[in-house]
């Protein structure tokens, strides 16, 4: 299965929230993150993002439910 970044998040904790919300409509998804991130839990430099993925296939119906029921903030 080919899986495609469909958001980036400064830290684990939001993507996790991401991945569950796109589990809910019965997305399947990963959050990959470098263990410096999940080990200091902050972003230094672009250190310790987090990026939420979705198959391919998927891709467009993720980013559909994300812009619907997720904003940043600033």
């Amino acid at each position: 299965m080919n899986w495609v970044i469909v958001h980036r998040s400064n830290g684990v904790t939001e993507a996790e929230i991401l991945k569950n919300m796109l589990e809910s409509f019965g997305i399947p998804a990963r959050v990959s993150a470098e263990a410096v991130g999940r080990v200091l839990g902050m972003t230094v430099d672009g250190m310790g993002v987090a990026s939420l993925l979705v198959p391919a296939n998927r891709a467009a119906e993720a980013q559909d439910i994300l812009a619907e029921h997720f904003t940043a903030e600033a």
